[in-house]
């Protein structure tokens, strides 16, 4: 074989190369979006690597591995780290359930708006601009407050919001109708 022929199956191993690992190494990141498990927090993880270590550390010293002069230092320590890397996890998931408790009362909050009360499963219901109260679909003053729910079309009664330049029944030009209540 020639060298030539050499450095053209080396860089076809090269290329080839990262084709062949890619899936090998993706499939890892694939999987820890697809499982329905959430991830556990450094914290609790921490916590149970001391765990398993003080498991291994009695199973050693049963076993004669770990001798009895360094065998309470050692679970001493451990002990310690076990304490502080709980606290750490109890901490954390306070702090969760802080957030939790600030997301639900920013949801309550939102649900007991006025302007949450206008949008229901079903379909848009009509509330009072003035007061926010409910109102029937037919309702031309609030039951509350006595205010007009909305102006409506002086030629075909049609209703109308605040920034309608045309009536949508008739297609009257509302800047230049006569006012509602208005002389004539």
């Amino acid at each position: 074989m020639s060298i030539a022929s050499l450095l053209i199956g080396l860089a076809l191993l090269v290329l080839a190369l990262p084709f062949v690992a890619g899936p090998i190494i993706n499939e890892r990141r694939e999987k820890k979006f697809l499982t329905d498990e959430p991830e556990e927090d450094e914290t609790q993880t921490r916590y149970q690597q001391i765990l398993l270590a003080l498991r291994d550390l009695d199973f050693d010293h049963k076993l004669g591995v770990v001798s009895n002069e360094d065998y309470p230092a050692l679970r001493a320590q451990l002990l310690a780290e076990a304490a502080e890397a709980r606290t750490a996890v109890a901490l954390d998931t306070a702090e969760k359930d802080k957030l939790d408790a600030q997301i639900e009362a920013a949801i309550l909050a939102r649900r007991r708006s006025p302007a949450a009360k206008a949008v229901t499963a079903d379909s848009l219901t009509l509330t009072c601009r003035h007061c926010g109260e409910l109102l029937d679909a037919g309702d031309k003053f609030c039951t509350i407050c006595g205010a007009p729910t909305a102006d409506f079309c002086p030629q075909c009664e049609q209703r109308l919001d605040p920034d309608d330049k045309f009536c949508a029944g008739c297609g009257l030009n509302l800047t230049t109708a006569v006012p509602q209540g208005a002389a004539v």
